[in-house]
């Protein structure tokens, strides 16, 4: 049997071990219920929770980054398929609901009239007889055209033996003084005559002779200039269309035509 003073130590170490916890309960629990536990604890869950919304974000956000990497593979997967389902063995692109794709063959098309081989670009007046169709004599009557337009702002195309050129003649030379002085061609006396008039008709829209050409654009022939000179018109128009490269213009002597005289004017050439 133990004796009694090892029982004695038994009973007095199990007294202080219940007298500690005890106490350390009761200080537990003074320290879970203080303002400080309290402030400290829901500080560590505060940032517990802002670190865990933070993941949630940035897995969010990745996710979203992957579908769109997903979805824009998957558009242009697509798009590659449509085209090379819409392209033949030979690398043309096929006919899709009845429209002509550019792979077709040039020498199948036929461009509108008027209009270039190349960018679709407008043609000049002369592209049907452009490279092959056009004559050296017809490019050096364009050359020689040009030429003559510089020779003066109003330009007389006439033939010497035309009547109606006559007329034109002696009322824009006689009748008038105007300066620059008109230049006069006789399209039957110049080598490139016949090429030069053709050309002229192509540009003016007018085949036949006299042509009065006043800054490159025509006022017509004969009949026309006597029409203007009739009804004392002739003036007005060659100055608003010369502008300042008309220095003078005006009835030689200083006579006008007036309404008394205008139903006596006879021309004879």
């Amino acid at each position: 049997m133990p004796s009694q003073r090892r029982m004695r130590l038994s009973g007095l170490l199990f007294i202080v071990v219940v007298i500690v916890i005890l106490y350390m309960s009761s200080s537990a629990s003074r320290t879970q219920g203080s303002d400080f536990y309290t402030r400290t604890q829901e500080a560590l869950q505060s940032r517990e929770y802002e670190a865990a919304a933070k993941q949630r974000d940035a897995e969010d956000v990745g996710s979203r980054l992957k579908a769109a990497e997903n979805a824009a593979k998957q558009s242009a997967d697509k798009k590659s398929q449509k085209y090379f389902e819409s392209v033949d063995g030979a690398g043309n692109e096929k006919s899709v609901a009845g429209r002509v794709k550019l792979g077709e063959q040039a020498a199948d098309r036929k461009n509108p009239p008027g209009v270039a081989n190349v960018g679709g670009r407008p043609a000049d007046i002369h592209a049907a007889k452009e490279d092959k169709d056009e004559t050296k004599e017809q490019h050096e009557a364009e050359v020689e055209l040009n030429a003559i337009l510089k020779k003066s702002p109003m330009i007389i195309f006439s033939k010497s033996y035309c009547p109606y050129s006559k007329k034109a003649k002696n009322i824009l030379l006689k009748k008038y003084k105007i300066v620059p002085e008109p230049f006069v061609v006789e399209l039957d006396e110049h080598p490139l005559g016949h090429y030069l008039q053709q050309t002229l008709g192509q540009t003016t829209g007018r085949t036949t002779v006299p042509n009065v050409l006043l800054m490159g654009k025509s006022i017509g022939g004969g009949d026309d200039i006597e029409e203007l000179h009739i009804h004392n018109k002739l003036i007005d128009k060659v100055k608003t269309m010369g502008g300042s490269r008309i220095v003078e213009v005006a009835h030689r002597d200083g006579l006008s035509m007036d309404s008394d005289s205008r139903s006596e004017v006879k021309l004879r050439v």
